[in-house]
C-alpha cells in the first residue's frame, strides 16, 4: 500500500498543539493555535509530550471536529495491528493522524503527524519537529518497537459552536489549575535542591512552559473572563521572565546558585498567581 496526504505540522513548543493545528487545517477546520490550545487544555498543562489533556475530545468537538483517540501502553501484537490498520484507513480517506513517538526532537521521540505510508519501503511518512533535520521516514520496525502507542484520528463533524468555545476553555482551565500549580512547585523543589539539570533540555521546557501560557493569555484576552483573563496574563508575563533565564538552545546557567535563586522567586510569583488569582 502507498498513501499520502498533504497535511503539514506547524512548529510549536508544544508538539501536540503543532500537530493539531496542522491536522485541523487539513480537515478544513482551521483554528488559531491559542484557540485549540485553550479548548483542549494543552495551553494549561506542563510541557510533557506524552500527556493527553482531559478535555481533548470535548475541545475539538466545540470546533466542529470529532476525535477518535487510541492510547495503549505496551500494546500486544494484535493491538499494534489494529492501530496500523486504523492509520491506513485514515490515510486512504485523505486524513493525517497525530501520533506520539513518530516526531523527533533533540531529546527523543515526540508528537508528530503521520502523513503517509509506503509498504514497499516498509516505512511511514511523518511530519513534525526536526523533520527537516532527520529523515521524514519512520521505519515500520521502529514504529512497532515503541513502548506506547497514542494516535488521534480526526474528522469534520459539523460547524464550530462559538458559544461552546469559552465554556469548554473555562472548564479546561478550571481542571488544570491544581496540576499547573503542582508542576511549578515541583520545579521550585528541583531548583532548591542539589540536583543538577541538563541545560539544553531544561531551557526547552522553560520555553515551552512560557509559550503554553502565552497562548492561554492570548485566548483569554479574546474571550474576556473576570478570573481567567488576569490570571493567564499574569502567569504568562511571569513565565516569560523565567524563560529569559534559560535561552534555548544554549540553556543559560541552570546550575548557577544565583540563577536558580532568581528562577525560584519567579516561579513562586507564578504559583501565587494561580493560587490567589493575581
Amino acid at each position: 500500500m502507498q498513501a499520502f496526504v498533504e497535511a503539514r505540522y506547524e512548529y510549536h513548543w508544544a508538539p501536540l498543539l503543532g500537530c493539531l493545528v496542522g491536522q485541523l487545517d487539513h480537515l478544513g477546520a482551521a483554528q488559531s493555535s491559542h484557540v485549540i490550545g485553550a479548548v483542549t487544555g494543552i495551553s494549561y498543562q506542563p510541557p510533557q509530550d506524552a500527556e493527553l489533556p482531559e478535555l481533548l475530545e470535548d475541545g475539538l468537538a466545540s470546533l466542529g471536529v470529532s476525535a477518535r483517540i487510541t492510547s495503549l501502553s505496551h500494546p500486544n501484537r494484535l493491538q499494534r495491528f489494529r492501530v496500523r490498520r486504523r492509520i491506513r484507513q485514515e490515510l486512504r480517506t485523505g486524513r493525517a493522524v497525530t501520533t506520539h513517538g513518530v516526531g523527533v526532537s533533540a531529546f527523543g521521540p515526540v508528537w508528530g503527524l503521520i502523513v503517509g505510508v509506503d509498504d514497499d519501503r516498509g516505512a511511514w511518512r511523518r511530519d513534525g519537529p526536526m523533520t527537516e533535520q532527520v529523515s521524514p521516514w519512520l521505519p515500520e520496525t521502529e514504529f512497532n518497537a515503541a513502548p506506547a502507542v497514542i494516535a488521534i484520528a480526526a474528522r469534520r463533524s459539523g460547524e464550530p459552536a462559538p458559544e461552546r468555545v469559552p465554556q469548554v476553555a473555562d472548564e479546561a482551565m478550571a481542571r488544570s489549575l491544581d496540576r499547573a500549580r503542582s508542576d511549578l512547585l515541583d520545579r521550585i523543589e528541583v531548583l532548591d535542591s542539589a540536583v543538577e539539570v541538563e541545560a539544553q533540555q531544561y531551557s526547552y521546557e522553560a520555553q515551552a512552559l512560557a509559550a503554553n501560557w502565552g497562548e492561554a493569555a492570548a485566548f483569554w484576552r479574546e474571550f474576556r473572563h473576570d478570573q481567567y483573563t488576569p490570571v493567564a496574563q499574569q502567569v504568562a508575563v511571569t513565565l516569560s521572565r523565567f524563560a529569559t533565564l534559560f535561552p534555548y538552545p544554549m540553556g543559560g546557567q541552570p546550575n548557577s546558585p544565583g540563577v536558580r535563586s532568581t528562577a525560584v522567586h519567579i516561579l513562586r510569583d507564578a504559583a501565587d498567581a494561580l493560587t490567589t488569582g493575581h
